[in-house]
């Protein structure tokens, strides 16, 4: 059971951050519509979180990001990802229910991994995951489907401290309701493609590349639809555009300026 324990620990967290996310949403009355200013901040720390430990694996973990994963068979471990093999497939399925948040969440769906070396060297990896995500808890319940094609590899084969390049695609749909209170119920979508991205995993930061979003929804606060790029300059910051408008955005904080 390694397989289901480490792997559900990382999407536990990934429950935590959308469970906050909601409940932030709904702090605030209503509006007819969310400005690019706002949604601006919001694409940018959504893709820096669900890079980096929020959703699927955590690329802070460099090309050893998949390590918590496993190949398993009726509970029983067949290959430990801890050291992956060269050109080792991963192709496996996930059901899961248990406590969090005061509920219980559930996460289901199918996690693939394919590795590549040079010189007999881990120097890459490509996934392919789809994954049903979903809690039940007093105050607040959701359901989000999540999906990661991306391929990661070494910029420097050579130095096992190299960053690291992505490219891909990373897509999230979800709905949430509130159990109390006057709060409204609330749709999100969030769709990126990742072009030529160069990571930092040790500070857990995107040096450069750019990435295209599309991103629609309703909830408490109003409604949205926008598309755009984002560019990124490293030190968390990044340049979010939309219909030609620049907003330069924290990727820790949200922060617009």
């Amino acid at each position: 059971m390694k397989f289901k324990l480490k792997l559900v620990l990382v999407l536990l967290a990934a429950i935590a951050i959308t469970y906050t996310a909601c409940k932030k949403s709904g702090a605030n009355a209503s509006g007819p519509a969310i400005p690019p200013q706002q949604v601006a901040g919001q694409v940018a720390v959504t893709i820096s979180q669900s890079l980096f430990g929020g959703l699927g694996f955590d690329i802070s973990g460099g090309l050893n990001a998949p390590a918590g994963f496993a190949v398993h068979t009726k509970g029983k471990v067949l290959q430990d990802l801890t050291n992956p093999d060269c050109s080792l497939h991963v192709d496996t399925t996930l059901s899961f229910t248990g406590a969090a948040n005061g509920g219980s969440a559930t996460i289901s769906g199918n996690v693939k991994f394919d590795f590549f070396c040079t010189n007999n060297v881990v120097t890459g990896f490509a996934t392919n995951d789809n994954l049903t995500i979903s809690l039940a808890s007093p105050d607040l319940s959701f359901t989000y489907k999540v999906a990661e094609n991306l391929t990661l590899t070494s910029v420097n084969p050579n130095d096992p401290n190299s960053n690291l390049s992505l490219s891909g695609s990373l897509n999230s749909n979800g709905s949430y309701q509130y159990n109390t209170g006057s709060k409204k119920s609330g749709t999100e979508i969030f769709d990126y493609t990742l072009s030529s991205l160069i990571l930092n995993p040790a500070d857990a930061d995107i040096i450069s590349g750019s990435a295209t979003f599309n991103t629609q929804g309703t909830g408490p606060k109003g409604v949205w639809n926008y598309q755009g790029t984002i560019t990124f300059l490293g030190n968390q910051m990044a340049d979010v555009t939309i219909s030609g408008k620049v907003y330069h955005v924290n990727l820790q904080t949200g922060a617009v300026s």
